[in-house]
This record gives C-alpha cells, structure tokens and sequence, in this order.
C-alpha cells in the first residue's frame, strides 16, 4: 500500500466537522489532523470521525491538534510537524449564516448589503493561515471554505491566496442537473454542466431562482453534447427554490460539506475529476476546474474565454457589494452596501487597503455584536441614518 495522504483540516466549526467526518468515512488510506483552538471540542470531533471510520469498515489515522490562527509561528509548526499533503481552511471569523439569526426585520436590513462588506471577516483568518503555511515552507495544496470568491483575489497580490474554494458556485450544480434531466426527459448521471458565476448569484439561485443584478454563464450537457438551447434556461432554475428547494442556513451546510468533498476526494485519490470551485488560482469568482495529478485548470465552457468569464464574475462581485479588488489587495465597496452597514451597525468602510483588514474585522465584529444586543432586546430599535443620506 501506498503512502497515506495527509489532509489538515484547520477550523473545528460546524463546516470543518462535517468535512473532517465525511473524509474520515471516505476511505482508509489516508491520515487526517484536525486543528481547532478549542481543546475539548476538538478532541470530540477528531474521536467522533475516529470511532465512526472504525464503525464503518475504514481505518483512517486521525490525530489532533489545538492552536489559534492568531498564533502564526504555533500553526506553522503544527504543519511543519503533520508535514499535510493538503490543507482545508474552514475558519472564519464570523459564518455567513450567524445574521440570520437576528430578528427578521434587522436581518432583512442587513442582508441587502449582501456578503462584500464582510470581507474581512473571512480574510483574516485566511490570511494568518497562508502565512503560517509559507513560514512553514509547506507545498501542501491549501483549499478554503471561506469567501473565495472574493478572499483569494484579495490575498493573490501578497502571495498569500489559497489554491482553490469550495462551494458557492458547486452548491446548485446537482439540482440544475436533476432540473436539466427532468427537461430533457433523461437520467440524471447523462446531464452535466459547465456553470460560472459568483457567489452573489449562487446565493440568488437557491432562495429565488434567477440571477438578481448580476450574469451567470451555463452549458448543458447531455452525454457530453451540448443541449443548452433545448432547455428553457428560465423554467430550469425556477426548480431551484421550487421542486428541488432544500434546507438552508446552517443545517443546510450538508451541501456545501458535499461540495468540499466533491474537491478533495479527487486531490486525495490523485484522480481526474471536473468540479465546480470558486477563486482557483485566486481568480474572482467560480468556475468550473478540472482536477488532475498534474494541476488545478480551468475547464470553461466550449467557446468561453477567460475574459468572458471574468466579466461574468465581476458582475456578480459588484452586486455582492464589492466595486474593486485592486492588485495590491485594496477592495473598494459599493456605495450602497456601505450605507447599508453604516447605518445599520455604524461601522463605515468605503475602500480597505490589505493592512487595514484585521483593524477592520475587529470593529466589525464589535459594533455587530453591539448591534446584536440592540435589536434583540429592544424590537422598536431603528437604526440611524447613513453618513451619505442614502436610502437603501
């Protein structure tokens, strides 16, 4: 038998716990470490992906560590001493879902600022990982759950941008498919798709089935031949929030986990696969990429460039509430997503140079606390207006 892979998981929350289970009922060839900084749920979790592998048939080594993403030099040598062939971020300072849970009119507020202004929230921790696995000189292939779509491009300037994402665009692949198989009156594993679109439009998809303020791009395949202009593109996506509508929030994690084994399983095997993923090679947005012992490649659509792409993408960048990702890792925000959490939280940020982030996650994660207190507590609460004066 072969060398295991060695797979990291950095993150013990609820995305990297579903992760770390999955891989470790995965197959028995392989040795899994999992790094969280809290002691006692970490040890829970790396016992539970343990005795459940055993319970299943497999015999994956699972191992644990405890660290803090703050702590760059202790995380560095927690990957010097794994020495992992791949790295799986799943940290972030605060979860997209975590403002679902306010009172419904204060999340209806806030969530149209959609997911730009919080940036910084999944840059950070992103951030001090890649620096930890360039202080430990590591070349292990590094894949984040957190933002890609607008993390990666944001950290490639500074060398600091993961390989590849996870989820986002991958999430509504498998019902477009079953939506395109019922179409064409066909079974499903004959459909396939070449899907590119950011994650503003991803999210638009499962909640309304269209495509809100933004582009997206997408061929359908029916075996292997492009069918696309058979299908009522409209009444495709429609199935999304309707027939094929499933749990979302937090539960509904269960598909981005999916997602994120869809990457790794192949990138463990050293198999050929095609997948969808956001940022790969820190671009804006997500493709679909074609996985290999040879490398992470684009695999877009048959006669889309990759300029095409990218205008497709920075569409949907800009209705996320990002103007701007510079080279140097400035992001400009746009001017209604600003108002938005101005207002709202009273944190007020139009462009963010790369040194500003961890100043700038850091109040946000304040004032949204505060704010949290606020709404909860008090449900007449009105938020102030904007600096601008704009009604959002």
């Amino acid at each position: 038998m072969s060398e295991p892979c060695r797979v990291m998981v950095i993150g013990a929350g609820d995305l990297g716990c579903r992760v770390f289970q999955g891989l470790a009922s995965g197959g028995s060839n392989r040795a899994l470490h999992l790094v969280g900084r809290d002691g006692e749920k970490v040890l829970r979790a790396a016992n539970l992906a343990a005795l459940s592998s055993l319970q299943t048939g497999h015999r994956t080594e699972v191992t644990h560590f405890v660290t803090d993403l703050v702590d760059v030099d202790r995380t560095a040598e927690v990957i010097v001493r794994f020495r992992p062939d791949i790295i799986f971020l799943a940290a972030s300072l605060q979860s997209w879902w975590v403002i679902s849970t306010l009172p419904d009119d204060a999340f209806q507020r806030l969530y149209q600022a959609n997911f730009g202004p919080w940036l910084p929230m999944h840059l950070v921790p992103v951030m001090n990982a890649m620096r930890a696995v360039r202080a430990a000189r590591s070349d292990a292939v590094v894949v984040n759950a957190a933002y890609p779509d607008a993390v990666h491009p944001t950290l490639v300037g500074a060398d600091l941008s993961p390989h590849i994402g996870i989820g986002n665009v991958a999430n509504n692949v498998p019902g477009i498919r079953r939506a395109a198989a019922d179409m064409l009156d066909t079974g499903v594993h004959r459909v396939d798709v070449r899907l590119v679109l950011h994650h503003y439009v991803s999210h638009r998809l499962s909640r309304s089935g269209d495509t809100g303020d933004a582009e997206m791009a997408l061929r359908i395949l029916h075996d292997g031949v492009d069918v696309t202009e058979q299908a009522d593109t409209r009444t495709l996506l429609s199935a999304l929030p309707g027939r094929y509508r499933r749990t979302g929030g937090r539960d509904g994690q269960v598909m981005t986990a999916a997602s994120a084994l869809s990457v790794l399983e192949p990138l463990i095997d050293g198999s050929t696969a095609i997948v969808h993923a956001p940022g790969p090679g820190g671009r804006i947005g997500g493709y679909p990429v074609a996985l290999s012992p040879e490398g992470i490649r684009l695999a877009l659509p048959a006669g889309m460039s990759e300029s095409e792409a990218l205008a497709v993408n920075l569409s949907g960048q800009r209705a996320d509430g990002i103007a701007e990702i510079r080279a140097d890792g400035t992001v400009r925000f746009e001017e209604p997503a600003v108002d938005i959490l101005d207002r709202e939280l009273g944190y007020h940020c139009a462009e963010m140079p790369l040194d500003w982030i961890e100043d700038c996650a850091r109040e946000i994660a304040d004032r949204f606390a505060a704010y949290q207190v606020r709404v909860t507590s008090d449900p007449s609460y009105q938020a102030k207006p904007s600096r601008s004066g704009v009604t959002v």
